[in-house]
């Protein structure tokens, strides 16, 4: 255990400093599988997820039992894992000490004893901690202040809801790809394996246990896909029609662009920035056997790699900082920063006006986010409507998903997105 709590407390700092944690783990697994004979990567995974989710409160809890800061970020970091072990894991207090005064060892021997009393100081009094915990919003809430205050201010009604579901573990959706199997027949195949699902949909099912995507049936083969349901909606949201010429912007790692295919007969060209994510795409279409242009470009007024023609419909699924589905990159929430709403508003802006020059007359695009924040949707659509000539179309969600004026609020069934659909 004291391997897996060292790693994850140099995963843990090095996120903290500013890192991706998904492009973390892959660096730090990749480093120590040569270094170590064996670590455990699900252990590793499960601790760093844990120590983030419940990073509020073990911060309130640290600053109560030290008096001055701790220097070593990395020893403040082992406390993280440790105080997510003890109140929230299932290994005995004791156990947990004893490791991670070894895995102190590996950072600095020196640090050993102090580690050592500020947890057995904790556990000593952790009724009485954990009670003051629960009375400090940000230590009960597990997210920073600004993110409250916005979330209290934007969603009275709620808020508490929002917050919650943010912290709790992500359910796994599948998309069923009715071009190769059709709903009934792919449920019989989970019966038959004996693996428990949700139906939420006529082509949506929640795998009630989390299940490695290799062990998932015919997933290889390309007859379902992992996709939240909210995200789900777009595909249908934007409107279809047999022979339409289709723009997917931002378009990485291409779930809407392989739904949209699968839907619908369309001439489709996905565009995405990042070259590492370019490839992602061709392999969701190859996996489902599905075609489309995918090129490797920048979306701005020049549009260089554009050859004049409008497309029928756009879909835009803008860059934001995530919000809506927190759950899933539980990192976010603790790296963002309240000024990152202009910048991400200002870049969704530029990109709507870029490619809205690209539409056709008559022609629709779909404006979507994964985030929560008003400045990043309904602000910036606002600001849109009013310099060019747009009409928002009015969006009818399915009666099972909860929205407030097209911003879905995140449950356990969906993440919370955002859609607006407007015709030139």
């Amino acid at each position: 255990m004291n391997v897996s709590q060292w790693i994850a407390s140099l995963i843990l700092q090095n996120v903290l400093s500013g890192k991706n944690l998904d492009k973390t783990f892959v660096v730090f697994f990749e480093k120590y599988s040569k270094k170590l004979e064996e670590i455990n990567k699900p252990e590793i995974k499960n601790l760093v997820y844990g120590a983030l989710r419940f990073l509020g409160e073990s911060s309130f809890i640290i600053n109560k039992l030290v008096k001055r800061r701790i220097d070593d970020n990395s020893l403040e970091c082992l406390l993280y894992v440790a105080l997510y072990q003890i109140n929230h894991d299932r290994a005995t207090d004791f156990t947990i000490v004893d490791q991670v005064v070894n895995a102190c060892k590996k950072i600095n021997s020196k640090k050993c004893g102090f580690i050592n009393a500020i947890l057995r100081n904790y556990l000593r009094d952790k009724v009485n901690l954990r009670s003051q915990a629960e009375h400090d919003e940000q230590a009960n809430l597990n997210y920073p202040d600004w993110w409250v205050t916005k979330i209290k201010k934007e969603y009275p009604d709620n808020w508490i809801e929002i917050l919650k579901s943010g912290n709790r573990h992500p359910s796994l959706t599948l998309r069923i790809n009715q071009r190769k199997v059709s709903l009934q027949d792919y449920e019989q195949t989970l019966k038959e394996k004996g693996i428990d699902y949700l139906n939420i949909s006529k082509e949506a099912l929640i795998l009630k246990n989390p299940t490695d995507v290799q062990k998932i049936p015919n997933f290889i083969d390309g007859y379902v896909s992992i996709q939240d349901y909210g995200a789900q909606l777009a595909g249908h949201l934007i409107d279809l029609k047999k022979g339409h010429k289709v723009l997917d912007l931002c378009a990485a790692p291409g779930g809407k662009t392989c739904h949209m295919l699968e839907l619908e007969q369309i001439e489709l060209t996905a565009v995405d920035l990042n070259k590492k994510r370019v490839e992602m795409i061709k392999d969701n279409l190859g996996r489902a056997d599905l075609k489309a242009k995918v090129i490797n470009a920048k979306v701005d007024k020049s549009n260089e790699w554009w050859d004049g023609k409008q497309f029928d419909r756009i879909m835009l699924d803008a860059p934001c900082t995530a919000s809506g589905i927190v759950r899933r990159h539980i990192d976010i929430k603790w790296l963002r920063r309240e000024s990152d709403l202009e910048f991400f508003s200002n870049q969704q802006f530029e990109l709507l006006d870029a490619s809205w020059t690209m539409l056709k007359d008559k022609g629709k695009l779909l404006y979507v986010t994964c985030s929560i924040f008003s400045e990043e949707n309904r602000a910036v659509i606002e600001k849109f409507k009013k310099i060019n000539n747009v009409k928002e179309i009015e969006i009818k969600f399915p009666n099972n998903i909860i929205s407030i004026e097209n911003q879905l609020i995140p449950n356990d069934n969906h993440d919370g997105l955002f859609y607006a659909l407007l015709e030139k």
